[in-house]
């Protein structure tokens, strides 16, 4: 899908910059130049960087989980005694 149409910028490119170091909408204009034409892909070329609507998920350090996780598996048939 492209973010920035008047550049052709990609939203696969737009997650690279961000995956290399772009913090915010004047390092992806710098790399890329998204949002340097006509600027109405700025809103959602910055819904990409962190906390953004479409953030890559960075694991689970970042949503502040430490340590070991606990899982439930729940067989099929206790699963129908629960519903």
């Amino acid at each position: 899908m492209y973010i920035c149409v008047c550049n052709a910028i990609s939203e696969r490119q737009v997650q690279d910059a961000i995956a290399q170091g772009a913090a915010d909408l004047g390092d992806l204009q710098a790399q890329l130049g998204v949002a340097t034409c006509c600027g109405h892909c700025a809103d959602t070329a910055t819904e990409y960087l962190p906390g953004g609507r479409y953030a890559a998920d960075v694991g689970p350090a970042a949503a502040g989980l430490t340590g070991p996780l606990e899982v439930t598996v729940l067989s099929r048939a206790s699963a129908r005694r629960v519903a």
